[in-house]
């Protein structure tokens, strides 16, 4: 079974993944992956060096 734990407050260096989940007016936003035939929400791994603000918005762009 899957465990999902809420946190108000996490060390930026124990990120290591961003994941966006956005919606315009009533819609969500989902991207088809060019590697699969999926549609799934933006995200990505953290670069060397970039916070995890970056790295969410890299992979929202």
């Amino acid at each position: 079974m899957l465990e999902v734990r809420f946190y108000d407050k996490i060390e930026d260096s124990q990120l290591d993944f961003a994941v966006i989940i956005a919606r315009t007016g009533e819609k969500w936003v989902f991207c088809k992956h060019k590697e699969r035939d999926t549609y799934e929400v933006p995200g990505g791994h953290r670069e060397a060096g970039e916070t995890i603000e970056e790295a969410a918005r890299r992979g929202h762009v």
